[in-house]
């Protein structure tokens, strides 16, 4: 009974004390986790704060670039194209009052402005069977056939010298278009503002490239643009079509290399990947330095 009574007791007081260090052993390793928690917290927090200052810093010196930019840039596009008749062709709806601020201090006349307001109209077969019904509309010709013709008529009748303006007239009042400005002139270089939004993205392949070949087949200079934020770029298209490219034409680097081109440089300038440098160089760095 004794050496029972003593094994019995032996094994509770172990299981006692087992528990007892156990316990003391878990809530060590949880204080001592939490200690780790903490001192990550407050590492993290004061790197936050940090991040915070640079990122305000960054953002002050952003503006204050901006604003040395913008007083550059309007020294330099001063006068640059004194008299150039200029023409603006939209495939994609933008903000047109700082391009046009910018061409006007350039001394470049806008001839013309003209934003397609549909342009599935000009691209799929059941909206070109409902334009210009008096051009190409005879048995056998194909979709494709129809909107050449058809896009050869717009081209001609905006930029071609006493075009007449019946096909304008039905491509305005079909809400396929709008046109400001003054028409069957041809202007010393076209401005093409493109890219696409989701929507639109089909346009790039179906209207554009069809619409750029008949523009250079009638011996027009253009230029091609588009924003910096277009979700679908069309500058490749543009590029392997030998023409000159803005992809930021919002920004105001964009404008300035705008100017550049519509100058006479060549290349492809912006933002993004297409790019081959923010900006043309300069031919004339003294006279600039002058400005």
């Amino acid at each position: 009974m004794i050496t029972c009574i003593s094994v019995f007791l032996a094994l509770g007081l172990g299981l006692l004390l087992g528990g007892t260090f156990g316990e003391q052993v878990i809530v060590k390793e949880q204080v001592q986790l939490l200690d780790r928690l903490e001192d990550r917290y407050t590492q993290a927090k004061a790197e936050n704060v940090k991040l915070k200052q640079e990122s305000v810093d960054l953002d002050t010196k952003g503006r204050q670039l901006l604003h040395v930019v913008s007083q550059v840039s309007d020294h330099y596009v001063q006068d640059r194209l004194p008299g150039k008749k200029v023409a603006i062709l939209q495939l994609e709806p933008t903000e047109l009052s700082a391009l046009l601020t910018t061409l006007e201090k350039a001394g470049a006349n806008v001839t013309s402005t003209t934003l397609i307001t549909n342009s599935r109209l000009l691209y799929d077969p059941a909206g070109l069977s409902e334009l210009g019904k008096g051009m190409a509309h005879a048995e056998g010709v194909t979709a494709q056939e129809r909107q050449q013709r058809l896009l050869e008529g717009v081209v001609d009748s905006l930029y071609r010298e006493g075009s007449d303006s019946t096909l304008l007239t039905e491509l305005q009042e079909k809400q396929a278009l709008t046109v400001n400005g003054t028409v069957a002139q041809a202007p010393d270089a076209l401005i093409l503002i493109g890219g696409a939004g989701d929507e639109n993205r089909q346009r790039l392949l179906s209207l554009d490239v069809p619409l750029l070949k008949v523009l250079q087949s009638r011996g027009l200079t253009v230029v091609g643009t588009e924003p910096s934020e277009a979700a679908h770029s069309g500058v490749r298209y543009y590029r392997e079509h030998g023409v000159s490219t803005v992809d930021n034409v919002d920004q105001t680097t964009g404008l300035v290399a705008l100017i550049d081109v519509l100058g006479g440089a060549k290349g492809h300038f912006g933002v993004k990947k297409t790019a081959e440098a923010l900006l043309p160089k300069l031919t004339n760095a003294k006279e600039v330095s002058a400005q």
